[in-house]
């Protein structure tokens, strides 16, 4: 195949819910006979570890002779790929399709009125085994429509430039023109750089010389915090400081979709998509847990989009990359979300202690840690966390919250074990200059390599146990040394072990070694009454403390499977809210410690409009 790919991409009929597609390349044959060229798409996205299928989003695959319009030969070869005979006169062949676009979410396509938003692995056919070849992207959209995305541009004076900002002053001339072209270098480069098109809000801001933007997409008549651009530059800073100081990338966007409710986030090289609810800004809890969203996706800048392992140098778009160093991926990074929010000034150490308190009781919570460590968990993504059922929590750990609790402990021992010097850190900045910064990816000997570098051999030991074995880290003797204790509040209360579904009082889980799965209650069971007291999601918290008493049988009335039964569950005794508090007698190398920490740099809440 010579010269680049050549898309153009419609997005001017958004109540159609399509994107309609062509794709132009030249093509050179050495056969005289019947020569072919496969193409393919993505089944998944990098960061989200599920095989998605996003051919079925494909209309009819049509293949042309580029210059005589003839029609080709195109037949599906594979769920997701598409061979076309070429005739040997053919120089040049189109293809066009048309993708259904109606999933707001950060990694697939959605086509409103209002917007157009899509990652390239849901809408580029790409040809196999050519990931080098390079792509020109040509978004058509409607008058009035800006696109946001992290790809250089083809100027119509065939000049590249950088996605335009304020700094660059291209902002203007491609505000305002209905056509724009993006350049990919690679299959990687298309992949990496999703696209979003519409009117919403734009802010700038620049760290170090690097220009950062922010879309608002979806906000109705609701505004952004006046403060959001300083709060993003704090949390940027404060994230190249684990790095030693320097930013990766040489731009950066924030792509922020807001709606009626959700919550996730996809991280890219030079771009994160953000997902929210459109009041989520509006109340301090709701800002704060935006921040630390925005934290996580742009930490990943660093960790998995650059600083990342051996299976993930070198993406296969087809199938599943498989990789048990998740924990560290996603773990790790969601134990910097927070802290970095706290660094930045922008959460106090209360607040995160709360988010600390949070994780770890997910940890206990969950038998899972007890049956499948975090290594296999993470190796099992594809089947487990991404696909939940009910034994999932019983049957295997999520890697963020618990990858969190690991990343906290291993913090508190290094600190601890070096008396302050040293910290996460340096193990990260080390791992990062061995690896990336060699040309490589990592794998797990490099990463306790890195530990053994900063903690010595006993920081590695207990590394391994948590994430090749059982988690259950002796929380209180590594949180003592910083002036910090457990505390379990309204423990004792009487406690079965089950969860129901929202608004229902239908099992959702049955966690495992509790009197909820001693009794036989199952998941599906919808419990009708306790001791002769008919429950609903209102009155179940109230009519289980009036009746239950701890090691006392009480009779359950349920309907399973459109049945009636009756069992007795036992209660047991709970281990209440657990909550990390300053302990008051803390000594002043402790309070030091724990200072170097977790520093107070916030006094007032952020300012909401």
């Amino acid at each position: 195949m010579a010269g680049p790919l050549r898309f153009v991409l419609d997005a001017t009929r958004p109540e159609t819910r399509h994107l309609q597609v062509a794709l132009e390349f030249d093509t050179q044959t050495s056969d005289p006979g019947a020569p072919s060229i496969e193409l393919f798409l993505p089944t998944w996205t990098p960061g989200s570890y599920l095989v998605r299928e996003y051919s079925r989003h494909l209309g009819r695959v049509r293949a042309l002779d580029a210059a005589s319009g003839e029609p080709l030969p195109c037949a599906k070869s594979a769920k997701n790929r598409f061979t076309i005979a070429i005739a040997p006169s053919t120089r040049r062949v189109r293809v066009e399709y048309s993708v259904h676009a109606h999933e707001l979410s950060v990694r697939t396509a959605d086509l409103t009125a209002g917007h157009a938003y899509w990652n390239h692995a849901c809408v580029l056919l790409w040809p196999v085994g050519q990931p080098d070849v390079g792509a020109e992207i040509l978004v058509r959209k409607p008058a009035g429509w800006r696109l946001a995305c992290s790809l250089p541009r083809r100027t119509a004076d065939n000049r590249v430039l950088p996605w335009p900002t304020a700094a660059t002053g291209s902002g203007a001339t491609l505000q305002t023109a209905v056509d724009e072209t993006l350049v990919a270098a690679t299959l990687d480069e298309a992949i990496d750089a999703p696209c979003l098109v519409g009117t919403g809000s734009w802010l700038e801001f620049v760290v170090e010389g690097v220009p950062h933007g922010v879309v608002l997409d979806g906000l109705g008549g609701l505004t952004a915090p006046s403060s959001l651009p300083q709060d993003l530059s704090a949390i940027v800073r404060a994230a190249a400081g684990v790095f030693g100081g320097r930013l990766p990338y040489a731009h950066y966007l924030f792509l922020c979709l807001f709606t009626a409710d959700g919550h996730g986030g996809l991280e890219h090289g030079e771009s994160t998509t953000l997902l929210a609810s459109r009041t989520a800004l509006r109340t301090d809890k709701g800002y704060r847990e935006f921040l630390s969203l925005a934290a996580h996706e742009l930490f990943h800048a660093w960790n998995v989009k650059r600083l990342r392992p051996t299976e993930f140098w070198n993406y296969d778009y087809e199938h599943e990359n498989y990789t048990e160093l998740l924990w560290l991926i996603e773990g790790w990074t969601a134990y910097y979300d927070d802290l970095l929010c706290l660094r930045a000034g922008l959460t106090n150490v209360e607040e995160y202690l709360a988010v600390a308190a949070r994780n770890i009781t997910g940890m206990r919570s969950a038998p899972g840690r007890f049956r499948l460590s975090l290594a296999e968990s993470s190796f099992d993504a594809w089947i487990r966390l991404y696909r939940p059922d009910a034994n999932t929590k019983n049957s295997s750990q999520n890697y963020y919250g618990n990858g969190a609790v690991a990343a906290m402990c291993l913090d508190l021992q290094l600190r601890a074990a070096t008396a302050g010097r040293s910290c996460l850190d340096d193990v990260l900045r080390s791992l990062y200059a061995a690896t990336f910064a060699a040309g490589r990816g990592y794998r797990r000997e490099d990463v306790f390599a890195a530990v053994a570098s900063i903690g010595g051999p006993e920081c590695v030991a207990l590394l391994r146990a948590w994430t090749e074995g059982v988690l259950d880290p002796d929380l209180a003797l590594l949180l003592a040394p910083f002036g910090l204790r457990l505390v379990h509040k309204d423990a004792g209360r009487p406690f079965l072990g089950l969860s129901f579904e929202a608004g229902k009082t239908t099992v959702a889980t049955v966690q495992a070694d509790t009197p909820a799965e001693a009794s036989g209650i199952a998941p599906g069971d919808e419990i009708l009454a306790l001791a002769g007291l008919r429950v609903d999601p209102d009155r179940w918290g109230d009519v289980l403390q009036a009746v239950a008493t701890v090691g006392q049988p009480i009779e359950v009335l349920l309907a399973r499977r459109g049945v009636v039964a009756q069992l007795v569950i036992t209660p047991s005794a709970g281990v209440g809210a657990l909550t990390i508090e300053r302990d008051p007698g803390a000594g002043a190398a402790a309070v030091s410690l724990r200072d170097a920490w977790l520093p107070n740099h916030r006094t007032t809440p952020p300012k909401l409009l």
